[in-house]
């Protein structure tokens, strides 16, 4: 499994970057999943008056809502780490993660600029592209390296 790291500014185009490479990726029938970092603070917004939500405030550590097509799960950070996260979906078979924000993990990371920001690049690691959103050209560039975003289930990279 590949996990690629993009990061960028506000508004640098990093979620219309992604989903232009999950369509990509899908059209050749691979499975892809996404870790979207909710810079916003706080918790991300949930569906406060639905019973899930009540069983998480009564003190359940993890909630899953199974709908016919689709489930909603909600989980103490705690209980399910980024690793933990990474291997169950390994787990489901799935051929590429996309990790959207969180800037200042040591993960293998594509850049996305729009004007000269090395200040803002200088500040991170383990940049493996900078890239200004031409997709064709970062696909080509990872998938020749993809040895660098191999997750090992076993310990990571």
């Amino acid at each position: 499994m590949y996990v690629i790291q993009v990061v960028g500014l506000k508004n640098s185009g990093k979620t219309t970057f992604i989903n232009q490479w999950i369509r990509a990726l899908t059209v050749k029938g691979l499975q892809t999943a996404t870790i979207k970092h909710h810079g916003h603070g706080g918790d991300p917004d949930l569906l406060t008056n639905k019973d899930s939500y009540k069983h998480y405030q009564a003190g359940a550590s993890i909630t899953t809502v199974i709908g016919e097509n689709q489930l909603f799960m909600t989980a103490e950070q705690d209980k399910l780490s980024f690793d933990k996260i990474l291997n169950f979906y390994q787990s489901l078979g799935t051929d590429y993660v996309f990790v959207e924000g969180f800037k200042k993990w040591p993960l293998p990371k594509i850049v996305l600029v729009r004007d000269s920001q090395e200040d803002f690049v200088n500040q991170l690691e383990n940049v493996q592209l900078i890239s200004d959103g031409e997709l064709k050209s970062a696909m080509h560039k990872v998938e020749a390296n993809l040895d660098i975003f191999t997750w090992h289930e076993e310990g990571g990279w």
